[in-house]
């Protein structure tokens, strides 16, 4: 499971916040802070500003469009 840092806050689908202290949420946060800086937005599909290509999730666009902000890979103890 990949772990990104935007802005100073650290973000994965697995809770982090045992691990790190500015654990800020999963990736739908992490797409709502980047949609709040004008970095991505939303009509019936997420996309990137100033491109072309769709995706119909958010967690998808983030994979996708922002994998520079990823910090890591969490594993789980499972």
């Amino acid at each position: 499971m990949k772990i990104y840092k935007y802005k100073d806050s650290v973000y994965c689908d697995e809770d982090l916040s045992c691990e790190y202290d500015n654990y800020a949420g999963d990736l739908y946060d992490l797409y709502l802070d980047l949609k709040e800086d004008n970095k991505c937005g939303e009509t019936t599909r997420y996309y990137v500003c100033d491109k072309y290509t769709g995706y119909d999730e958010p967690e998808e666009l983030i994979e996708e469009e922002f994998s520079d902000l990823v910090i890591g890979e969490y594993e789980s103890e499972d």
